[in-house]
């Protein structure tokens, strides 16, 4: 039997132990490669760098907090939508192979097809927040390192109770950084109802609240036009088991004045109204003629339309803490929250609002917890005055 020479064997070694050199010299290549491969799709530019993107969401992006605020610290996009760690990391990247074969298939390559996928698309990523406990919130927001001390009055209560109750970012934050769908949102679409039913339940809420739903400049009585549905029916539904006190709506806050399914047909009629801030601009050279001018008309118009009266205070300073304590809840512009069922302020009279508050702080009223008496207690009546004058510009 042969047997190598010591020369032999020295070569194969060298060959051996350069191939094991080539192959991990290969390997970090490859893996090197990969992860470089993997990183450039894992920054802004290559998110938005389809038009789909770019036209859409990205626009939204850019007129949220996460893309320019006051500390100067940037969320983007794989910020929010990719995980950190590399396990999940590439998970997420195979499952973004589906949305690269939609990009292909052109699913939501215009504003209509875009829009229409919408409410889908964000409750995918929302139950993927859920389940994940917020996962991507929390490389930045994390209850455990959270000062309430130093945040608004508000949020400090609510992120308190979120703590205790195991909730997650989503639950409370969704379309943060997005348009929400308009089915989530104050605009969606009313059920139907029977406009004759409506039209007389109508007869009897309009001897106060006005025959549009307007309300009253003096706050006595609310805008009930253009309001969220679902928050008119728990309100009449506080209203008759007596969590809400208003004498005048005592005599018609019952079960055999107002059943169940009154509530929801008046509710859905109200909703629907549509109350615009500003009539039509007339053509003088035509009134001058007489011709074509309806003059019933155009008082019925100025009827119609509601544009709340400016309110004494500093609206710039009204605006800034609106949006430090309020705006998570009722909406950028005081528009509201259909998914929240939280009711819009942005429209309603002023003095009606400075009425709710006032009861707020009396404990008369309860705000969303028992607890806000003693919030709104600590509010000065500047800061609230501020407020309104600011929601007041809104409708403008």
């Amino acid at each position: 039997m042969k047997t190598k020479s010591p020369s032999a064997k020295s070569a194969y070694k060298r060959r051996s132990l350069w191939g094991a050199i080539a192959l991990v010299v290969l390997g970090m290549m490859l893996w090197g490669g990969f992860n470089t491969a993997m990183e450039a799709t894992n920054r802004m530019s290559f998110c938005i760098s389809c038009h789909e993107m770019h036209d859409n969401v990205y626009q939204e992006y850019k007129t949220s907090v996460h893309f320019s605020n006051p500390s100067g610290v940037q969320a983007g996009c794989p910020d929010c939508h990719v995980p950190k760690e590399w396990g999940p990391k590439l998970l997420r990247k195979i499952q973004a192979s589906g949305e690269v074969y939609h990009w292909l298939m052109g699913s939501i390559d215009t504003k209509e097809k875009f829009e229409a996928r919408r409410p889908a698309l964000a409750e995918r990523v929302w139950k993927v927040m859920e389940e994940t406990d917020s996962r991507e919130c929390r490389n930045c927001h994390d209850f455990t390192v959270m000062d309430l001390a130093g945040q608004a009055r508000f949020p400090a209560r609510i992120h308190k109770d979120a703590m205790e109750e195991g909730k997650t970012c989503i639950n409370c934050h969704k379309g943060i950084a997005h348009r929400l769908p308009r089915s989530h949102t104050a605009k969606a679409d009313i059920p139907e109802f029977d406009p004759e039913d409506a039209e007389d339940i109508m007869q009897t809420c309009a001897a106060c609240h006005g025959i549009y739903a307007q309300g009253t400049p003096d706050g006595e009585y609310p805008r009930l036009a253009g309001m969220n549905p679902d928050y008119l029916i728990r309100q009449l539904e506080h209203f008759k088991n007596r969590k809400r006190i208003n004498i005048p709506m005592i005599p018609f806050a019952n079960d055999r004045e107002l059943p169940g399914t009154d509530m929801q047909t008046i509710a859905y009629y109200l909703a629907s109204i549509d109350l615009p801030t500003h009539i039509a601009v007339i053509d003088e050279e035509e009134v001058a003629k007489d011709e074509g001018f309806d003059a019933l008309a155009r008082l019925e118009e100025s009827k119609r339309s509601l544009n709340i009266p400016h309110y004494p205070g500093n609206a710039d300073a009204g605006g800034r803490l609106y949006r430090k304590e309020c705006a998570t809840c009722h909406g950028e512009k005081g528009e509201g929250n259909r998914m929240l069922t939280i009711p819009m302020l942005t429209g309603q009279h002023s003095k009606y609002l400075l009425r709710q508050v006032e009861r707020f702080r009396k404990g008369e009223r309860i705000h969303d917890d028992p607890r806000d008496q003693q919030i709104f207690q600590r509010f000065g009546d500047s800061e609230i005055a501020d407020i309104l004058a600011w929601l007041s510009r809104q409708d403008d």
